[in-house]
């Protein structure tokens, strides 16, 4: 096998990591797979393990790009308005996605996963731009209104 070199090497794994983020943002992070990720490359699974050598690895194409999405859709206004927001985001496919996958992974990794770093920054913004209001709270509100949202519950399925 050819080598390449450093900076070819960085210039693929760029283009790959927006291939990840692509297929996540649009489709979901269960669609993020080596086999996918092969199709839209046309590279086997080995060269592949070669730029992510688990498919944990895949992560790290997404880091730093998801808060940017989520905070780009929320108002804090106040705690309606906020609320408003986060239900007017829910109908956007790519925060929707983020959310999944968040419940995803706080079901998969509890403490341990990457999205608990996400949270917290959340819940200090919450509680910079709200001061007035328990962040946790909202935070409860808010991802409550997420899972019944990604579970499609709503007035009608309780009636």
């Amino acid at each position: 096998m050819a080598r390449i070199t450093k900076a070819k090497w960085e210039e693929n794994f760029a283009n790959y990591n927006a291939i990840i983020l692509e297929i996540f943002l649009n489709e979901g992070w269960d669609h993020v797979t080596y086999d996918r990720l092969s199709k839209e490359t046309g590279l086997r699974k080995s060269t592949l393990q070669g730029y992510y050598p688990s498919n944990n690895d895949f992560e790290v194409a997404i880091k730093g790009k998801i808060f940017p999405i989520i905070a780009s859709h929320l108002k804090f206004d106040s705690k309606d308005v906020l609320i408003d927001s986060w239900k007017a985001a829910m109908q956007d496919t790519q925060f929707r996605m983020v959310m999944r996958m968040f419940v995803m992974h706080a079901y998969k990794k509890g403490a341990e996963g990457s999205g608990r770093k996400g949270i917290l920054g959340l819940g200090q913004i919450i509680s910079d731009k709200l001061p007035d209001d328990n962040a946790l709270e909202v935070i409860r509100l808010l991802f409550g209104l997420t899972v019944t949202e990604l579970m499609g519950i709503d007035e009608e399925a309780l009636s």
